[in-house]
């Protein structure tokens, strides 16, 4: 007679910057999640990675917070004049692109958006920060768009892409989303942050405020682009279990088993319900001269 052990998934891991509420884990699945994402964005976006009417000089910096796998980063780089200086920062190395990959004009450092080095004030022109929607409280939120604006030239742009916080599919869909808002709120985090941002960045004193959206398939009925959008999304949510979790599961998922089982149940859903999607937005403002 045989006996099947059942193991529990294995804990991600995560980041270790004191303080950080960051839900996602740190490791090389992410980083392979993060590269195809961004990939799957710039088709999106056909090639745009930069959004705001800049004309860049030699002299110009720019910054990318929450650079992870640095994967925007390096794309920017080959767009910009070549002695722009671009600076990545995030709150854990463990992603960071490695060198040669990166040239001498790319630079990576440990640091919180909350709280941007004091001699960076007016130094980039552009700063661009991409889906944190799992990193920051309402507060935090609200500090890293004013720490945005101290960097920023007078004149210069601030770009924040987002996703959501609709996600039009099907009734496990539906549950999962409600889950998420109360798990976001539990944790002082906005799960329609892509809807806020607009108003804060007005709130912090940027003018000429746009946004741009695109529509995300997901699902196998979308073809690749639609595999691609979820399994970018749902790694995501996957990615969010142990953080979940060590929470106890906030009364919806018992173990980590079954917090696995729902996301599978999820992936099949998107693969049968056409229509699934979800809106990727684009919110850009100038600091005043």
């Amino acid at each position: 007679m045989s006996v099947t052990i059942s193991q529990s998934p294995v804990e991600r891991t995560t980041h270790s910057y004191a303080g950080s509420l960051y839900l996602l884990p740190s490791d090389e699945e992410e980083r392979q999640r993060l590269l195809a994402q961004h990939q799957l964005y710039t088709r999106l976006f056909s090639g745009r990675l930069i959004f705001p009417p800049i004309s860049f000089s030699e002299k110009d910096d720019v910054l990318d917070i929450g650079t992870g796998a640095g994967a925007w980063l390096c794309d920017a780089r080959a767009q910009l004049p070549e002695p722009v200086q671009l600076y990545g920062i995030d709150i854990e190395s463990r992603l960071f692109p490695k060198y040669p990959t990166i040239s001498a004009n790319v630079h990576l450092s440990i640091c919180s958006s909350t709280s941007l080095p004091s001699y960076w004030s007016s130094k980039f022109t552009l700063v661009h920060q991409r889906l944190l929607i799992a990193s920051y409280t309402r507060d935090q939120w609200r500090c890293t768009i004013d720490e945005i604006y101290r960097v920023l030239v007078p004149g210069g742009f601030a770009q924040l892409i987002e996703i959501g916080p609709e996600y039009p599919s099907g009734p496990k869909t539906a549950r999962h989303i409600l889950f998420l808002d109360e798990f976001l709120a539990s944790r002082g985090m906005l799960m329609r942050c892509a809807v806020y941002v607009a108003d804060m960045l007005k709130a912090a004193g940027f003018v000429d405020v746009m946004s741009e959206e695109v529509v995300m398939n997901m699902g196998k009925w979308a073809g690749e682009d639609g595999v691609q959008g979820k399994d970018a999304t749902i790694g995501a949510w996957r990615g969010m279990r142990d953080s979940v979790m060590r929470a106890g599961g906030m009364g919806h998922y018992a173990s980590a088993e079954e917090f696995d089982k729902t996301m599978d149940e999820i992936s099949e859903e998107w693969d049968s319900t056409e229509g699934t999607h979800a809106t990727v937005r684009v919110i850009y403002g100038r600091k005043p001269i």
